[in-house]
């Protein structure tokens, strides 16, 4: 199957191992460098509130964190402005100097203080030398989804809830390689978003969570959103949601991929708003990277208030918690693709 020799043929150019068992999930030898993460919000405090966290729980976990300072240097010597993502030649060059084995990168998706807080958060660790993603995973919360009986136990505060939503995110960290299917997986570039929502950085939320749900699923192996960077500006694509045959075959080849998922969002709240539940749509197409055809198509569109069973159980009351439940519904259908 063309997955299984992509899968391959990737292994053994990057010099990467078999995925080990998962039986020892963080081997305390592993160095991390914690990459800038992108803040999607309107708070500047979000990141230095958020990043010391992060570190402390991985810190906890055995993992040995690099002093920020030496990862400064190589960003300011090589001109990096960009956050969120890294390609795979700036991981090399990472790894060289700074002697760490894999790099976390993430973004805030949206951080909202007083007293109904909310956070959002995403994070990919990369290995620095394949550019193979190790883990990903995503965390939303609001104040009011710890509510009980009464309101007993909501979280009115920005500071408390920040810990809750970065163990959530960290529950299931690993430094090994994530277990896929007997048959390799699909390798798939995700296309960054276009976006047509009043949400000024929707797509590129979407697309982030589009990557976690594609590395936490068996039969799929994201591409690091660096590399299709860095392709896409090789290639000279300038619209968002569109890919030419000649632009498809650049990309194909550079990146090593069997299909292209191209997608966007149609609808993603502005702002924050307790009193109005979120409403979230979104569409992605799935193309096959040779073939250059449509394997398949699907849209889903989904609100704050439709999973509640019973009082306000269920409910979702932030906009990555609806669109991050979208686009898992989405890639969850995806499975049955038929690659022709």
């Amino acid at each position: 199957m063309l997955g299984s020799f992509c899968f391959l043929l990737f292994a053994v150019s990057a010099g990467c191992a078999p995925p080990p068992s998962q039986e020892n999930k963080n081997d305390p030898a592993v160095r991390i460098a914690i990459f800038p993460f992108e803040n999607f919000s309107d708070d500047k405090d979000a990141l230095p509130k958020i990043i010391p966290v992060i570190r402390s729980r991985l810190e906890k976990k055995g993992i040995e964190i690099i002093d920020g300072d030496g990862l400064d240097k190589i960003l300011l010597r090589e001109r990096i402005r960009y956050r969120g993502y890294i390609p795979r030649g700036l991981a090399r060059k990472i790894r060289a100097e700074l002697n760490v084995n894999a790099i976390l990168i993430g973004a805030v998706s949206s951080f909202y203080a007083g007293a109904d807080p909310v956070i959002g958060l995403s994070a990919r660790l990369v290995d620095s030398s394949s550019g193979y993603i190790l883990w990903a995973n995503q965390a939303t919360a609001a104040g009011g989804d710890f509510s009980k009986i009464l309101d007993l136990g909501k979280i009115t505060s920005i500071d408390k809830l920040i810990p809750r939503v970065v163990d959530r995110l960290l529950a299931d960290f690993t430094t090994a390689p994530p277990q896929k299917e007997t048959e390799a997986p699909y390798r798939i570039a995700v296309m960054p978003f276009q976006n047509k929502s009043k949400a000024r950085e929707a797509g590129i939320i979407v697309t982030y969570m589009t990557l976690t749900e594609l590395s936490r699923n068996k039969r799929f192996m994201p591409v690091e959103y660096g590399d299709i960077r860095q392709s896409i500006i090789d290639a000279r694509i300038r619209r968002r949601g569109e890919i030419d045959y000649k632009s498809m075959d650049e990309m194909s080849k550079s990146l090593g991929v069997d299909g292209f998922l191209i997608g966007t969002v149609e609808a993603y709240p502005e702002k924050y708003d307790p009193l109005s539940p979120p409403e979230v749509a979104i569409n992605i197409r799935l193309v096959d990277a040779h073939k250059k055809k449509i394997l398949w198509y699907d849209s889903h569109q989904l609100n704050g208030d439709d999973n509640i069973f019973i009082l306000d159980w269920g409910k979702m009351r932030t906009a990555d918690q609806v669109a991050y439940k979208v686009i898992s519904t989405l890639i969850k259908k995806m499975e049955n693709a038929r690659w022709f």
